[in-house]
């Protein structure tokens, strides 16, 4: 490794160090430790296990950095399984220890390596899946008494690969049959199968007895506004290649011909092409976020072991110069957040930037705040359980509406955290009475108090609540009916 390979290494390991210092908590981050906080089956949004990994850590420490030290080991982690999955094509020889090494790194060092510096649900997803992938293959790849071992293993942690996300489904499938095409080993994909499905029938339990959360979230909520859009496609497209950079893939282009022979790059693409074949179709309708192929990403980057050593080394110093310069931008342009946001989200930022200053002049007791993640910051940073979410009709974040019950308090006294002014007007009708405090402004930003007297649940009930049961809560003819708490609580 030459100088400036080590320098370039060095630095964006402190850049990326720093990002997970630095960096404010964030909605989604405060709202999957809240999850941790209150261990369950499963979750309104996702299945369980960002909040099953992050309870297991609360138990160690309830502090941020330790939180996110999850996400900056799983990306050590798997650029190590990475490594491990290549030395297992046919031929290990020097040169292929070399190409596994720089491949790994170039992983490593990657913009998306530098995306694990938060924890959420997308990260367990990623750490799960290529452990699992890992896993598979070495079960695969021998017939002795210990590959039982690495069998029994996969399927759990593939089955825990489910239960991050739904989108390890496609490549669960990928895997059953690349196996069936391979049609070896089949008594093994029978134990990983039956495993992983204990873990499916756990989520479809949990969608049973709570109204189905997770199937209307991701699959009726989130496709009600899709229109057919090429642009999102051309997008979605743009956004994959720059995750497995630009260079890399015209290097790749110009210099594979065929992966014949290559049973673990063949692998890599049945794991990674199911997700990213729905995901493009899903772009024709909807828009594709960021982390959403993640996974398959961070698995493509196996087939850069194809590439010679030395544009692999080319490879690594381009992917770790974005990384820095994309560091730098983020951690300088942190100071001016407020500036560099819509203005409509400009209120919002001290929320997030200063939240100990919001903390100091908040009641102690039980208040209520507009959207889930401000709640979640807040009730992080705050250190109280008891703030939850009033009027929001979103469809992120509803996992508060489990732990408030609204009918139980008409007629009370409530507070209110309103962020916009104009917020105050929508408020106003809910009680008999409201007495509005502004608080100290909070770098420049002026948040409101509302006292309400009188809580009107029959009027909250008819115009907030009928209509997030009628978009999130009601299901669909086509599913089983399930237990409903919502629905059952508020009489629907």
């Amino acid at each position: 490794m030459t100088i400036l390979q080590k320098r370039l290494l060095g630095v964006f390991v402190l850049l990326k160090l720093a990002l997970l210092f630095w960096l404010p908590l964030t909605g989604d981050e405060a709202y999957f430790i809240t999850w941790g906080q209150s261990l369950a089956l499963g979750y309104y949004d996702h299945p369980p296990a960002v909040g099953w990994v992050l309870g297991l850590m609360n138990l160690v420490a309830d502090n941020l950095y330790w939180y996110r030290s999850f996400a900056f080991v799983s990306s050590l982690l798997l650029a190590y399984w990475l490594y491990q999955l290549l030395l297992m094509r046919s031929l290990t020889g020097d040169s292929e220890r070399q190409a596994a090494f720089w491949t790994a790194l170039v992983f490593w060092v990657s913009p998306v390596s530098l995306m694990f510096v938060l924890t959420a649900n997308d990260t367990v997803l990623v750490f799960f899946g290529v452990w699992g992938l890992y896993l598979f293959a070495k079960a695969m790849q021998t017939d002795s008494w210990q590959s039982w071992w690495w069998t029994v293993l996969a399927g759990v942690v593939l089955g825990m690969a489910f239960l991050s996300k739904y989108f390890a489904a496609f490549m669960l499938l990928g895997l059953l049959a690349f196996a069936l095409w391979q049609w070896r080993h089949w008594a093994k994909i029978t134990v990983m199968a039956l495993i992983i499905l204990l873990f499916v029938g756990e989520n479809l339990y949990f969608n049973l007895t709570h109204c189905w959360n997770n199937i209307l979230f991701n699959f009726v909520s989130r496709t009600r506004d899709s229109h057919i859009d090429l642009m999102q496609t051309a997008s979605f497209v743009a956004m994959v290649l720059a995750m497995l950079s630009p260079l890399g893939v015209y290097y790749w282009l110009r210099a594979v011909k065929t992966l014949r022979g290559e049973s673990i790059l063949q692998l890599t693409l049945w794991a990674a092409l199911p997700l990213l074949g729905v995901l493009l179709i899903v772009s024709l309708s909807n828009p594709v976020g960021l982390h959403w192929p993640l996974l398959s990403v961070v698995v493509l980057h196996l087939l850069y072991v194809k590439l010679s050593v030395s544009k692999l080394q080319k490879l690594m110093v381009f992917n770790a110069v974005v990384s820095v310069l994309i560091a730098l931008t983020v951690l300088l342009a942190l100071p001016f957040a407020d500036k560099l946001v819509a203005k409509s989200e400009q209120p919002l930022v001290p929320l997030y930037t200063h939240t100990a200053e919001v903390c100091k002049q908040l009641p102690e007791g039980m208040f209520f705040t507009l959207d889930y993640s401000s709640q979640s910051t807040l009730a992080y940073h705050c250190g109280n359980d008891d703030i939850h979410v009033f009027k929001s009709l979103s469809k992120y974040g509803r996992e508060d509406d489990k732990a408030i019950d609204f009918k139980a308090l008409d007629g009370q006294t409530l507070t209110l955290l309103v962020i916009r002014e104009r917020e105050l007007e929508r408020v106003k009708p809910y009680f008999d009475q409201v007495e509005i405090k502004p608080l100290e402004p909070v770098q420049g930003a002026v948040y409101w108090l509302v006292t309400g007297t009188g809580f009107n649940y029959a009027l909250y009930r008819e115009k907030v609540l009928r209509q997030i049961y009628e978009d999130f809560y009601h299901q669909p003819d086509w599913l089983p009916p399930a237990k409903c708490g919502f629905k059952e609580r508020y009489g629907f």
